[in-house]
């Protein structure tokens, strides 16, 4: 028996010493985990090893390359601690992120880390938040201890050299060879498919590096002026009719008749349903699969396909964020139209409040500049509140509109227990009471969507005006489900509907998001932009992606060779809100300060001389300040801030004088939270 030991002990001896024996043994451990985690199988990593082992190698090379260089440290002990910690949380992040949504971790959802910490609450239980809370800081405490407290050890170069030598051949060229055989894509056309596939570790990896869009291999101006030639170069300048066109993607969207295996005691879409049999309506294959909203918003709005794109990119969070590109917004402003954004839900999420304006729009109202709405049971704000901003700002201006509505009712992660203040419509056909009640949760959101929908279609009849209504979903709900569960073709197929007030065509015309945009204006006799032209005049042609691809390029990262060098865009000097939030006096009452104005909101803040204060909602043109005294020359503003901090705007700027005491009329009911 002491042998036996004597010779494990030899053998672990051995391992722990050889570099390429530890690095080996190592990263097939970390794998294993990994990709079990991902599963949400204990055996997850062995199944993967037998479905796709020339992968499981392939990262197993990832990591195994890092713990080779640390052998160069004379603490290795602690560098090849923390690779093997990095590698570690980013599959347990990934594993928990896999029980909340259904699309994997990507290196964009740490760019917006700020933006998703303000709705972590929806996700995640208090429990839950204060188990993670305590489970990072454990996690982080312990990674410093041993950091600091594992031995140094002697650096062995001549050991060293041939497993970093080995690891890192092996690595990228594994990764090199499978790219330049074609074995692993250039883009993603279905996320989890591929991290399934080619493993987390490659797969995330590959995001934090893959961005923008590669130089098409002929690209040059002989080849952008035959695409210009082939597509045409003539613009609307003229039409018969310049009707208002109000767009909204309703998220997590879908007719639920599409479900195979489940039945509702009622349908929770039959204004829906009634626009579908009175309008044009179709499959549109949208990019995004149960989150993404942002990418499938920038494939609708600029009539470009994110397959050229890098791994998990949403162009919202980098190359938009400092140039803009031909949009629908600019094609409408060549003939009139006024562009207006709405989201009810925060301005900054993805950027919106940076991006709109170089996309083209006049105005962005986000939840920030809404007032009186209510919020559904897991904390999103109810689509309702969209109708009355939307024919706001269709009535606020002369000319037509284009009214681009994001709704956020139906966001996901639906529950799978009963949470206070839901309503459900009962459904039958699933076994599992947990998903069962997902569906049911999922159903009634639809429900009010839909009601919103009739009101507006209500409105809209109403009014004198012609109206065209485009809608359409996002991208299917973040359920768990299979394919054999749905009737539509697959996870990344949605729908969309158009209709009219003032008569409407009738069919039926599958799409793919980037080309809506350009299908609504040419039903409407409008042909202006380069890609409005190329989605209504070229996608026949067999060079139809291969000439959508080239003007992508060219006019996001090339040298506007499609506009003879020069961007004929210019970003407007969009505003926040429909109206001016107007700060008219100050009123003392009791030794309370009562701000007087106009188009306050929950997110309004007094600033005074610049600075923040604590400030209390009354209605709409009330705030109370609290715990402030105010002096003669103060300078004051009222902001509009969002929950992660940042300022989206302010009103005029008042200086305070002492104030006469007066009454305001005040209902202490009226105060908001």
């Amino acid at each position: 028996m002491q042998n036996i030991k004597n010779s494990l002990k030899g053998i672990i001896k051995k391992l722990w010493s050889s570099p390429t024996a530890f690095c080996s043994v190592a990263s097939v451990i970390l794998i294993l985990y990994i990709e079990s985690a991902s599963r949400h199988d204990l055996f997850g990593g062995i199944k993967y090893v037998f479905s796709h082992p020339v992968f499981f190698l392939m990262n197993c090379f990832i990591i195994a390359m890092p713990l080779a260089f640390a052998y160069l440290f004379k603490r290795r002990y602690s560098v090849q601690f923390l690779v093997a910690f990095l590698f570690f949380v980013l599959g347990t992040v990934n594993c928990i992120l896999l029980f909340t949504r259904v699309t994997p971790f990507e290196a964009v959802d740490l760019s917006i880390l700020r933006t998703g910490i303000s709705i972590v609450n929806i996700y995640l239980s208090v429990i839950e938040i204060i188990l993670c809370a305590v489970a990072i800081l454990a996690a982080l405490t312990g990674a410093v201890w041993l950091f600091l407290k594992l031995p140094k050890s002697e650096r062995n170069i001549k050991k060293s050299i041939p497993a970093i030598a080995l690891f890192s051949a092996l690595c990228v060229g594994s990764i090199a060879l499978f790219a330049l055989l074609g074995v692993i894509p250039s883009s993603f056309s279905d996320k989890n498919e591929a991290y399934d596939t080619y493993g987390f570790v490659y797969c995330f990896l590959r995001s934090t590096v893959d961005r923008g869009i590669q130089e098409p291999e002929n690209y040059s101006e002989v080849t952008i002026d035959e695409i210009l030639s082939s597509i045409g170069n003539d613009k609307t300048v003229k039409v018969k009719e310049k009707p208002n066109i109000i767009m909204i993607q309703l998220e997590s969207f879908m007719d639920p008749s599409y479900f195979s295996n489940v039945t509702f005691e009622k349908d929770p879409v039959p204004n829906y349903r009634a626009l579908k049999e009175q309008g044009i309506t179709g499959i549109l294959s949208v990019p995004s699969v149960g989150s993404g909203t942002a990418n499938t918003e920038f494939e609708v709005l600029c009539g470009m396909s994110l397959d050229y794109f890098g791994t998990g990119e949403y162009p919202y969070k980098t190359i938009l964020q400092e140039r803009n590109c031909e949009t629908i917004c600019y094609d409408l402003g060549e003939l009139g139209y006024t562009s207006h954004a709405f989201h009810n839900h925060t301005g900054t999420f993805y950027n919106r409040n940076v991006v709109y304006k170089n996309l083209g729009f006049n105005t962005f109202t986000p939840i920030e500049y809404m007032n009186s709405y209510d919020a559904n049971p897991l904390g999103w704000a109810k689509d309702y509140v969209l109708e009355d901003y939307i024919m706001e700002a269709v009535e606020s201006t002369e000319g037509p509109d284009f009214a681009f509505a994001v709704s956020v009712q139906g966001h996901g992660k639906y529950p799978s227990e009963p949470v206070e203040g839901e309503e459900l419509i009962k459904a039958q056909g699933i076994e599992d009471p947990l998903l069962l009640h997902q569906y049911e949760y999922f159903a009634y959101q639809l429900s009010e969507t839909d009601d919103f929908i009739g009101r507006l279609v209500e409105r809209l009849k109403e009014t004198d005006e012609k109206f065209v209504l485009v809608l359409y979903g996002d991208h299917q709900p973040s359920i768990e489900y299979s394919g054999d569960d749905i009737t539509l073709e697959s996870k990344h197929s949605s729908e969309y509907v158009i209709w009219t007030n003032y008569g409407n065509k009738h069919g039926e015309k599958n799409l793919e998001a980037f080309q809506l945009s350009a299908f609504v204006l040419q039903n409407l006799g409008i042909n202006n932009g380069i890609l409005t032209k190329l989605h209504q005049n070229y996608s026949e042609t067999v060079d139809y992606l291969a000439a959508l691809e080239m003007l992508e390029y060219d006019m996001l990262y090339g040298d506007m060779l499609a506009y003879k060098g020069n961007n004929e865009y210019i970003s407007p000097d969009m505003r926040m809100g429909i109206a001016d939030i107007k700060l008219e006096k100050v009123s003392l009452i009791n030794n309370q300060y009562y701000i007087v104005g106009e188009g306050f909101t929950q997110s309004s803040v007094l600033c005074v001389n610049g600075k923040k204060q604590s400030t209390v909602l009354i209605s709409d043109g009330v705030l109370l300040l609290e715990d402030c005294t105010l002096q003669d020359g103060d300078k004051l503003t009222v902001h509009q801030i969002t929950n992660d901090l940042v300022d989206l705007g302010s009103s005029n700027e008042i200086d305070f004088s002492q104030p006469f005491s007066e009454s305001v009329q005040v209902d202490p009911s009226n105060i908001e939270d």
